[in-house]
C-alpha cells in the first residue's frame, strides 16, 4: 500500500499487442511517433529523467539501482534484459517506484515486457515461492502477468524478474458493479491458490515481531514519535494482537488486493498484478485488509478510502462469490485485518507527510466509532 500520488506500474500480455515493424530507439529520434497503449516509446535513461524530477522519489529509487545515472541504469538494466531473455532493450515505456521498482520496456524483438526489482526485505526463497504460486494461477487461466524469467539476483542484494506486459482500464472501485467484480475475482483466486503451500511465503506484515513492516520509501520519517503516532500505533497493536492470536489456517492469499493493482476490460478484470504481495495469512486477513484498501488509487479524483457501508458490502459480496459465510472467529480476524491495514496507511500518510484529511489518516481518527467492519 503507498501513500503518495503516483500512477501504478502496468503490464501487458505479449498477444495483447505486437510493436511492428522492429523498433531500435537508439538509433530514432527520441520523440519518435511509436507508442504502446498510450505510452511513447523512448531511450529508457529519458523516461527515468523524466519520471524521477523529484529529489526524494529520485533517492527512493537509488534505494534499489544504487547510485547510478539515469544512463547507467539503462545499460544496466539492458546487460539485465541480454542476460535473462537473451535480447537487449530496444527502448523504455515507463518506470515507477512503490515498494519495488517496475520498468516497463520494449525488446529488440519488437515486443514490449516488464522487469520487476524487489524490495530487499524479501528473500530470494520468499520471491521464488510467490512465482511458482502465481505460474500455477497462470496456468489455470487466471489473469496475472506470466513469468518471463525466474527470479534472478540483480546484484547488491536486490532481485529481480520479468514479466509480461498486460494492460487494462483502471476503474473506479466505487462503482458497485467494479466492487462486486474484485470480491468476484479475489474468491476466484483464494480458490486457485487454496491448494498450494504456504510455507516459503513471507509471513504477514501483522505477524511480525514488529509492530509494523519495513519502511517501504526513504522519506518515511521513522524517528518521529508524538500523540499522532502513538494513537496510531494504539490501533495497530489492538489490531495485531487479535491477529496473532488467531488459529486459522494460513493460506496463500493476496494482502494488497485493491483496485490500484488491477486493470479491467470493459467490466471484467483482465490483468492482477503486484506479484509480491502474495503471502502465508488466513484467507480472514485477506479479505478483511482488501475492504479496508480495495477502493485505494491515485489516478481518479475520487474518494481514497472506502465507506463503511462500501467495506462492509465488499465483505458480503466475497462470501457470495464463494458460497460460504465466514465463521464468527473469521468476522473478528477480518475487522482486525482492516483496522491494521487503516492503521499501517495512516502512519505511512502521517511519516511521509500527508496532511490528515479524506484519506486513511481521517478514517482512522473516528475509527473507534465508526470502525469498516
Amino acid at each position: 500500500m503507498r501513500p503518495r500520488s503516483a500512477h501504478s506500474a502496468r503490464f501487458f500480455s505479449p498477444s495483447a499487442v505486437q510493436l511492428t515493424p522492429l523498433l531500435r530507439v537508439r538509433d530514432t529520434d527520441p520523440d519518435m511517433d511509436s507508442v504502446v497503449r498510450g505510452y511513447r516509446v523512448q531511450p529508457l535513461a529519458a523516461v527515468l529523467a523524466a519520471e524521477f524530477r523529484d529529489r526524494r522519489y529520485r533517492a527512493d529509487l537509488a534505494s534499489l539501482v544504487g547510485d547510478r545515472s539515469h544512463e547507467e541504469t539503462e545499460r544496466w538494466i539492458d546487460e539485465l534484459t541480454l542476460a535473462e531473455l537473451g535480447v537487449t532493450c530496444a527502448g523504455g515505456l515507463f518506470a515507477k517506484k512503490s515498494v519495488g521498482a517496475v520498468f516497463g520496456l520494449v525488446l529488440e524483438s519488437g515486443e514490449p515486457a516488464v522487469l520487476k526489482l524487489f524490495n530487499r526485505s524479501y528473500s530470494l526463497a520468499e520471491l521464488r515461492a510467490m512465482h511458482r504460486c502465481l505460474a500455477t494461477a497462470a496456468e489455470q487461466g487466471y489473469p496475472v502477468p506470466r513469468a518471463r524469467s525466474p527470479v534472478f539476483d540483480a546484484g547488491d542484494g536486490v532481485s529481480g524478474a520479468f514479466y509480461a506486459y498486460m494492460d487494462g482500464e483502471q476503474r473506479d472501485a466505487h462503482e458497485p458493479s467494479v466492487r462486486r467484480e474484485l470480491a468476484r475475482r479475489l474468491a476466484e483466486l483464494n480458490e486457485l491458490l487454496a491448494p498450494l503451500d504456504a510455507d516459503e511465503l513471507p509471513p504477514s506484515p501483522a505477524a511480525l515481531e514488529t509492530l509494523w513492516p519495513a519502511p517501504q520509501h526513504v522519506w518515511e520519517r521513522h524517528d518521529l514519535d508524538n500523540e499522532e503516532t502513538r494513537f496510531i500505533d494504539a490501533h495497530g497493536k489492538a489490531a495485531q494482537l487479535v491477529l496473532k492470536k488467531s488459529k486459522l489456517k494460513l493460506v496463500v492469499t493476496h494482502l494488497d488486493w485493491g483496485v490500484k493493482n488491477i486493470r479491467f476490460r470493459d467490466d471484467s478484470v483482465c490483468a492482477v498484478y503486484d506479484s509480491d504481495s502474495l503471502h502465508a495469512a488466513s484467507e480472514a486477513e485477506c479479505v478483511g485488509r482488501a475492504a479496508a484498501q480495495f477502493t485505494a488509487q491515485w489516478e481518479h479524483p475520487v474518494m481514497l478510502t472506502p465507506s463503511p457501508e462500501e467495506a462492509q458490502a465488499f465483505l458480503e459480496e466475497y462470501q457470495l462469490a464463494t458460497g460460504r459465510r465466514f465463521s464468527r472467529a473469521e468476522r473478528g480476524v477480518g475487522a482486525a485485518a482492516a483496522r491494521y491495514v487503516v492503521a499501517q496507511v495512516a502512519r505511512q500518510e502521517l511519516l511521509s507527510g500527508v496532511p490528515e484529511a479524506d484519506n486513511y489518516r481521517g478514517l482512522l481518527r473516528n475509527y473507534d466509532s465508526n470502525p469498516l467492519l
